[in-house]
């Protein structure tokens, strides 16, 4: 089997199965990320369909986050804190590395605090303090973060830990934070770029896409036996070797009887 797989036609059947599986591996590959793909772009779709309600239709203070609350748009009135602003470091925005800057809001009607990423910045010093005045915040909610790294400069936090501002901050607060999206009257300047909110909750995947990408990896399963079986066909239709024939002997002389 191995003499026959080195022929040159075979080896060039070989080459061509490599580029057949190669191909079909990649458009399966490409099935399941349409499918993951589309759909987030449904699920974006639907979390931005739902309408903006108050803050306290949504959660309340010192309460855990609701399940369905992630990427909820919600209306905050309350005023700006600007003695709380913090920045966190090492956030992306278009592939640019700066920091988030989060200022929190003493909402109206419970005078719990809930903090507010105002914008993105690449240098602390564009980081602007907001006027201490009533202002109306619009929103995407979002749950507290995970505990960030420690050691930061003075003004910075790892992560919106809201386990953490609650030891930190005299007041109640929010277990989430919010997404701006927009605020009246407008109190962040230019230089804070916003933060586009991400999508939240579990995507999944249409089942289409996955099933037309596993018919890829299919095909290409097939392909590689269709190939090995060709080649086993192929290994016992070669007909064996001659076998050796003896070698010529050479006859006795004969013997001469001796007579008296």
């Amino acid at each position: 089997m191995i003499r026959t797989a080195l022929r040159p036609a075979w080896l060039a059947l070989l080459a061509l199965l490599v580029v057949v599986v190669v191909t079909f591996y990649q458009l399966g590959m490409w099935q399941l990320g349409v499918s993951s793909s589309a759909a987030s772009r449904e699920f974006a779709a639907e979390q931005a369909a739902r309408p903006t309600v108050p803050l306290a239709e949504a959660l309340s203070p010192q309460t855990t986050f609701p399940d369905d609350g992630a990427g909820r748009s919600v209306l905050v009135t309350g005023s700006y804190l600007p003695e709380q602003q913090f920045l966190v470091p090492r956030r992306l925005l278009e592939g640019e590395e700066g920091y988030w800057v989060v200022t929190p809001v003493e909402v109206e009607d419970t005078g719990a605090l809930l903090p507010v990423v105002r914008g993105f910045v690449t240098d602390p010093q564009q980081a602007d303090l907001p006027a201490r005045t009533p202002v109306e915040v619009t929103g995407t909610l979002a749950p507290g973060e995970a505990p960030g790294p420690s050691g930061l400069p003075e003004g910075q936090r790892g992560s919106i830990d809201t386990a953490e501002l609650v030891n930190d901050w005299d007041a109640p607060i929010y277990d989430a934070f919010v997404f701006l999206v927009s605020e009246q009257p407008a109190l962040t300047g230019a230089a804070v770029e916003p933060v586009p909110p991400p999508t939240f909750g579990e995507s999944g995947v249409l089942w289409r896409n996955v099933g037309y990408g596993l018919q890829w990896f299919v095909f290409a399963g097939f392909a590689v036996y269709m190939y090995l079986r060709f080649l086993l066909d192929a290994s016992r239709r070669q007909p064996a070797p001659p076998e050796a024939a003896p070698a010529p002997t050479t006859p006795a002389p004969p013997v001469k009887e001796l007579r008296p």
